[in-house]
């Protein structure tokens, strides 16, 4: 509005200007609503941009993502320190090289025939030493074929006719022996070489054709043989009074998502297959609902609901969160929680030979550092988030959120400084999974519950054994025969 405009409204009296001024009045109020929203909005976005900033950033080593999920971008930072020490063998390691062998299952003499300086014959002479070289080699391998012949003998006395008996294993008229179904079950359950693939194995090792088919069924005889032991493996689990590791994982069944269960220690290992990832599959599984001993996991709020036994929570898994509240967040009591994790683990390792339980003075330092970080981490986050504390029904941030979880399961997360016996982290129960994370990157997914089953069944079979020392392959052998190998149940 011009300066002549305004006096020509105020020559028209009081009344035109009254009507002008509140006219720019709620012109005013107008746009300062307007504002308001686009504040609101602009704050609004900003949060959301935040947030997926975070998503996006987040990797195996800030949350709780598997490695295969960070795909080619640049490689995380490990979680392990640096010990200072230059790669390769350290000094005084004793390293590993072939050996002379006492006992070779061939010789062969390398003759001097004559003399390379007078040309004299010196085949009669005999030699001053041996110069000793050794080739280690496979001999080439076939399939032998072993022809059972049961006589039939006619009686000179009563002329009965009496026919010789097979041995039990022998049933059909041409069938194949233990020890090449042990390899074909090796070769695709633990091996994990496709049917297909493995057929081809077997056909160039051994020069003979067996078909997929015989590979299924072979596998699935192998399944069945083993239910007793398997039985076994879970009760023995189940009656534990020490620290067992929990964990679960997705996979594809018929092309349907279901779940891959695990329940283990360091010398067993169970598996089951299930369509739920909850209370449903663990309660029919039947392991954690008797267990009475120490549950380790990943802090699954599932596996809180059984009480029966103690519980202890995967430290690598908070590890990586604080790197990620470091690095997407930007909070400084995360750095200073992991350390002092780190350091507790440092002065376990150091002490776990002597004896059960860092001494009560170490654990009261330990414990009122933990505190005083988990303070100084309330207070920085209320002070960086204090708009989300000051609203109702808002998402909390991951860092509350960890927060929360360090100070309500402080016991459980320190549960490996109060008792030895209870590990760290609860890595043993990853590794056992990772190998069916490995069987869904080349196979795609599981045909069949069969088929599933049977992988889960071999498998905890397999992982038991090596777990205990013993050859995977002769104890596969072992379940096609009456003296099957039975893992020690501890």
């Amino acid at each position: 509005m011009s300066e002549s405009q305004i006096i020509e409204i105020y020559n028209q009296g009081v009344s035109q200007v009254i009507g002008v001024i509140k006219e720019l009045s709620n012109q005013i109020k107008e746009l300062q609503s307007q504002v308001e929203t686009l504040s609101k909005e602009n704050k609004a976005l900003n949060e959301r941009v935040k947030l997926l900033e975070s998503q996006v950033n987040k990797n195996s080593s800030n949350s709780s993502k598997p490695p295969s999920s960070d795909g080619f971008k640049k490689k995380t930072k490990s979680l392990r320190t640096k010990s200072g020490k230059k790669p390769g063998g350290q000094r005084g390691h004793e390293g590993t090289t072939l050996c002379l062998h006492d006992t070779p299952d061939e010789i062969e003499i390398h003759n001097v025939e004559f003399c390379t300086e007078c040309g004299a014959s010196l085949k009669d002479v005999p030699p001053e030493r041996y110069i000793v070289r050794q080739i280690i080699d496979i001999p080439d391998v076939k399939v032998k074929i072993v022809e059972h012949r049961a006589e039939v003998k006619i009686c000179p006395h009563c002329k009965s006719k009496n026919t010789a008996t097979f041995p039990g294993e022998i049933k059909n008229t041409v069938q194949y022996g233990e020890r090449l179904k042990a390899i074909a079950v090796y070769l695709t359950q633990y091996q994990l070489i496709p049917y297909k693939r493995a057929v081809e194995l077997i056909e160039d090792l051994f020069n003979h054709h067996l078909s997929q088919g015989s590979m299924v069924t072979f596998n699935q005889d192998c399944h069945d043989n083993l239910q007793a032991i398997t039985n076994r493996i879970r009760n023995s689990l189940t009656s534990s009074t020490g620290a067992v590791h929990f964990d679960e994982t997705g996979i594809y069944i018929d092309k349907k998502r279901q779940w891959l269960h695990v329940a283990s220690n360091k010398n067993l290992t169970y598996y089951e297959c299930h369509e739920k990832r909850g209370k449903k599959a663990i309660d029919d599984i039947t392991i954690l609902p008797n267990f009475t001993g120490t549950a380790v996991h990943d802090g699954f709020k599932t596996y809180f609901k059984y009480t029966n036994c103690n519980h202890a929570l995967c430290n690598a898994h908070i590890l990586r969160e604080l790197n990620g509240i470091t690095e997407l967040q930007g909070q400084n009591w995360a750095k200073p929680m992991k350390n002092l994790l780190l350091d507790i683990k440092k002065e376990v390792d150091l002490a776990n030979n002597k004896q059960n339980a860092l001494p009560l003075d170490k654990i009261q330092d330990f414990e009122s550092k933990y505190d005083k970080i988990l303070k100084a981490g309330i207070d920085e986050d209320y002070a960086k988030n204090i708009e989300l504390y000051s609203k109702k029904k808002v998402k909390k941030s991951a860092s509350l959120n960890l927060l929360n979880r360090l100070n309500g399961y402080k016991e459980q997360i320190l549960a490996f400084m109060y008792d030895f016996d209870i590990p760290f982290d609860n890595n043993l129960a990853e590794r056992d999974l990772r190998m069916a994370k490995v069987k869904q990157k080349i196979s795609g997914t599981f045909r069949s519950s069969a088929g599933a089953n049977a992988f889960t069944r071999i498998r905890g079979y397999v992982s038991t054994v090596r777990k205990q020392g013993k050859n995977a392959l002769d104890c596969i052998k072992s379940t096609f025969t009456v003296n099957q190998f039975d893992p020690t149940l501890t």
